[in-house]
């Protein structure tokens, strides 16, 4: 599995709801969805200090100066534009490659039984990810796609 494909699984495996109402899951689905939850946030919190780390060596000192300068001369705003667009290249470049690294995890899936348990307490569970608002059908729909095996 790639590190990207661990990234879309983590948005939606956090934003599974263990209880809502009198509807809960099962003891059993909790400690599966916390076991995956925690594995996928290692990967996360790995890929998110690597990418910090890239971008720290990868800002040149000329960079941090002209742009720390109030009065930039014309010449000294090109050369800042041409800095930033060159780090942004290689900074979207190395996120890119980094993203589809496979990494090892223990990919887990859901059966229909779980994902039924699943529905019955997510069914009114509306969620944003990404920035992005998803109905709960579409949440359940896409979070079967990416879990459900079967």
């Amino acid at each position: 599995m790639t590190t990207n494909e661990v990234l879309a699984k983590q948005n939606f495996i956090t934003k599974i709801k263990f209880k809502d109402g009198d509807a809960e899951l099962s003891r059993e689905l909790k400690v599966k969805i916390m076991g995956m939850r925690i594995e996928y946030s290692k990967i996360r919190r790995a890929f998110d200090a690597d990418l910090q780390e890239f971008a720290k060596e990868l800002i040149p000192e000329e960079f941090n100066v002209l742009n720390s300068k109030q009065d930039k001369t014309e010449e000294e705003s090109k050369r800042l534009e041409e800095l930033t667009k060159q780090i942004n290249e290689d900074y979207n470049s190395y996120v890119n490659t980094r993203g589809q690294e496979e990494v090892q995890i223990n990919n887990k899936s859901f059966t229909e039984d779980e994902y039924n348990e699943i529905v019955a307490v997510n069914a009114g569970n509306d969620v944003e990810i990404n920035g992005q608002q998803l109905s709960s059908a579409d949440f359940l729909e896409i979070f079967y796609s990416l879990f459900v095996t079967e």
